[in-house]
């Protein structure tokens, strides 16, 4: 019988770091292992993602990769150098597709359009695969129109987005038959079952202790997280807070200096970035997800496979992530996160009970075999190879 050959895909990743949405596509290339599916990528410089591809001896190139969206308003000169760039950066990424004979491209963010427009010139498909608000959750707005610009978002072969909150704020009452929704999946389901044995060995901690990790900035919310500890500390709570993740210099030290100005720096750990989240998920009873609009909250789906009850505010995608009341806490206001990480400190049982729960519906929802799968589907799909 006569093998089926392999589909080579051609990912686009446009950060060399392994934060959220690198790990998701790590996640789904390792999901899409033995589907058929030969990986290459286009990264923008070395780091943490080049190593891991060379560990699994994954192919890859590193070139610049121009982004179409931006925190400032470019004048008419700047457009022009990034339509340029972008431009040139087609034409390279034209000659990888002969060269490495691609089948399908696939684009892991919406700020770079590269991807499509040399996939469509080669005349093969490409999905875009959005994980990101964009101007809510890193204030990017497109450098050109963005009717334009949304306009070859839609022309792509297909397009997946992390969560219905994404699908709702990019195509809002758009419908078509090539946009998806698929989840991201955080473990396998064999893993899901070694984390639920591993929390079910860990010590219970002496203090009880609340988690917020990913990168550091304003619209992640972790002054709002040394806030409410120190709301907490102010009432007589004994909690701690683990703040892990790398950010701006000048933002780390004013979080360092917000936590000494509310006199809990005592109660506050500052780990810096760490390779594996689960080293801190084992050190926590309850991870806090006090982002602005978390596009679909990775880290709360992680949390959740390693048992933690999740305080999470009621926008963006976490709704989706979290059930408030049965595997953590939504949360409207300041006030009400107090309660809610009072709640669960003065009730360390139901805290449990609820990453319990939270577990169940993360390794149904979130587990890497079905995030493969759906992806599998549509790339074979657009390729024609069903």
């Amino acid at each position: 019988m006569m093998q089926k050959p392999f589909i080579k895909v051609l990912f686009i990743a446009h950060y060399p770091e392994l934060y959220g949405s690198i790990r998701s596509l790590l996640d789904l290339v390792n999901g899409l292992e033995n589907s058929g599916i030969s990986p290459f990528f286009y990264l923008p410089k070395e780091g943490c993602l080049s190593k891991t591809l060379e560990l699994k001896d994954i192919e890859y190139v590193t070139m610049p990769v121009p982004q179409w969206v931006s925190n400032r308003h470019f004048p008419i000169k700047k457009k022009i150098a990034v339509f340029l760039k972008v431009n040139n950066t087609v034409e390279k990424v034209r000659k990888l597709i002969r060269d490495w004979r691609i089948d399908l491209v696939y684009t892991n963010t919406y700020v770079t359009p590269i991807g499509l427009i040399a996939a469509n010139s080669e005349g093969i498909p490409h999905v875009w695969h959005i994980r990101e608000f964009g101007e809510l959750d890193f204030s990017l707005n497109f450098v050109f129109p963005k009717w334009i610009s949304r306009g070859l978002i839609r022309s792509s072969q297909a397009i997946i987005c992390n969560s219905q909150a994404v699908r709702m704020h990019h195509f809002k009452a758009w419908s078509n038959a090539k946009l998806h929704v698929i989840y991201n999946g955080v473990a396998t389901q064999n893993q899901f079952d070694q984390l639920a044995t591993r929390n079910h060995l860990r010590p219970q901690n002496d203090i009880f202790t609340f988690l917020i990790i990913g990168s550091i900035s304003p619209k992640k919310g972790q002054e709002t997280a040394i806030k409410a500890l120190a709301e907490l500390i102010k009432k007589g709570q004994r909690a701690r807070l683990i703040i892990a993740g790398s950010g701006r210099d000048e933002y780390v030290d004013h979080c360092h200096s917000l936590a000494v100005n509310l006199a809990v720096s005592a109660h506050v750990e500052f780990t810096g970035f760490i390779l594996d989240p689960y080293e801190v998920y084992d050190k926590a009873d309850c991870l806090l997800m006090c982002s602005e609009n978390e596009a679909f909250g990775r880290v709360t789906a992680e949390a959740m496979s390693a048992c933690l009850p999740v305080i999470g505010r009621n926008s963006g995608g976490t709704p989706e992530v979290i059930v408030d009341g049965e595997t953590g806490v939504l949360y409207n206001t300041f006030d009400e996160l107090v309660d809610a990480m009072i709640k669960l400190l003065e009730n360390p049982a139901l805290a449990r009970s609820m990453g319990q729960v939270g577990w169940q519906r993360a390794r149904q929802l979130f587990n890497i075999e079905d995030y493969a799968a759906g992806v599998h589907q549509v790339i074979q799909k657009v390729v024609g190879k069903r």
